[in-house]
């Protein structure tokens, strides 16, 4: 079941909770230290949110590695997640920021990935004796 779970769905629910529903700022500090180098390093909700996106993309494009026959449904939720971001961007208030944007866009990267991912395996697949 979790072969085709479009992990990018975390991302936005990542975003909707703590911005849309519970009204916290994207701008509010959740961690702050001082660096060895004299620097105070602090981030925010909106860069953590992209951090865990971040996280999630990679493990997405991982997961788009697989020859099964359930990533070409997790390829069709993909797109129904890149789909479903899109239209929240432009329609929805509180989710047309940079930051559900760049959500927005790591969605897309993540099914053009996918669909890249496995038309070369595939390819790779159907070649034989070393011909291309």
């Amino acid at each position: 079941m979790l072969r085709f779970f479009p992990f990018m769905v975390l991302t936005v629910i990542a975003y909707a909770v703590p911005v849309a529903i519970t009204g916290v700022p994207l701008a509010r500090e959740v961690l702050a230290f001082a660096l060895p180098s004299g620097e105070r390093f602090a981030m925010t909700v909106s860069e953590l949110v992209l951090a865990i996106s971040t996280i999630v993309l990679f493990f997405e494009i991982m997961n788009a590695t697989s020859a099964k026959s359930s990533s070409i449904l997790n390829h069709g939720l993909s797109m129904l997640v890149f789909i479903a971001c899109f239209v929240i961007f432009l329609l929805i208030p509180g989710f047309g920021t940079g930051t559900f944007l760049i959500i927005t866009l790591m969605a897309l990267v993540d099914v053009v990935a996918g669909y890249s991912i496995s038309i070369l395996t595939a390819r790779r697949d159907m070649t034989f004796g070393g011909q291309e």
